[in-house]
């Protein structure tokens, strides 16, 4: 099957963006299907990959959180029925699609603007940090990205499925700004990451390519100095004068990206440069203030 890779111990890879984990459970039949994606299409070739490659009747499928290119692919599998498990701290997103747009703009958005199906998915089974799971998985808790972001660690094939708790550079050259609720949050997973990289542990993210090794701790680096340079260049134009958060998120669009700038591109911005907003306002560096624009943000002097 094209675009799938063996990474070990009965485990592979299923590329695309996102990335989809595969686990083969021979005793039992059947595979467990890590975040099985978005795209026409895609589901049904989850289930052809069950059943002509691995003789598996069954799946499973564990979701490392709750956005739609995560878990749209469902909605072909919906014949066989399977078990869904989900990160506790993320279910209301997961079940949710009204939730998931409000959490993931900053506000309730139309269909037509959040530019994905309207996936309702229900959950059957939740969990949290330390886990254990279907296809010898543990969960471990990668905050930040989305509330109750986890991964899933395999410790007989050595890999973690990071989600979308780090990105890849291309992602991150293109877009500038990372996606998160939390991008302080998004800072201590990166730690956590960090300290299976020095076991030897292979990373997957959801976008971009598997790395491990010189090459893992790299890809870790260019996401924590995206981070840096968001915080510091919103600093700066703030302690050049006062900005509404929707003035900030496009200046900073525009310095940072090199995408081309859509609304929606801006309210997915808005809602990272948020966190930002608020990590700096926790630390006494900016304050808001009400002016005749609305709510303006600037530095506080010191």
């Amino acid at each position: 099957m094209p675009g799938l890779q063996s990474l070990g111990d009965n485990v592979y890879l299923f590329k695309g963006s996102p990335n989809t984990g595969i686990i083969v459970d021979k005793e039992l039949g059947r595979i467990i299907v890590v975040d099985p994606g978005i795209g026409e299409g895609r589901g049904r070739t989850l289930i052809e990959i069950a059943s002509k490659n691995f003789n598996a009747k069954d799946i499973v499928v564990i979701l490392t959180h709750g956005h739609t290119d995560h878990l749209a692919a469902l909605s072909e599998m919906n014949a066989l029925k399977p078990p869904i498990y989900g990160p506790r701290h993320c279910l209301a997103l997961i079940e949710s699609s009204a939730t998931r747009r409000a959490v993931v703009y900053g506000g309730f958005v139309s269909a037509k603007t959040a530019s994905m199906p309207m996936i309702e998915v229900s959950v059957d089974y939740t969990y949290s940090d330390g886990n254990p799971l279907p296809g010898f998985l543990t969960a471990v808790s990668l905050p930040g990205h989305s509330p109750g972001h986890s991964g899933l660690v395999n410790e007989n094939a050595g890999v973690v499925f990071a989600g979308d708790a780090i990105l890849g550079e291309r992602v991150i050259e293109r877009f500038g700004i990372p996606f998160g609720l939390n991008l302080r949050e998004m800072l201590s997973s990166i730690k956590i990451l960090e300290k299976y990289v020095e076991k030897g542990y292979t990373i997957i993210p959801g976008h971009g390519p598997l790395v491990s090794g010189e090459r893992a701790t790299q890809l870790l680096e260019a996401n924590r100095s995206a981070i840096a340079r968001v915080r510091e260049k919103a600093l700066e134009l703030l302690e050049g004068g006062q900005r509404t958060l929707e003035e900030l998120t496009v200046l900073l669009t525009k310095t940072l990206s090199k995408t081309n700038i859509t609304p929606r591109q801006i309210l997915l911005n808005r809602t990272a440069v948020q966190s930002v907003l608020a990590w700096l306002e926790e630390e006494g560096l900016v304050e808001p203030v009400v002016t005749d624009t609305g709510v303006s943000w600037k530095a506080k002097k010191h």
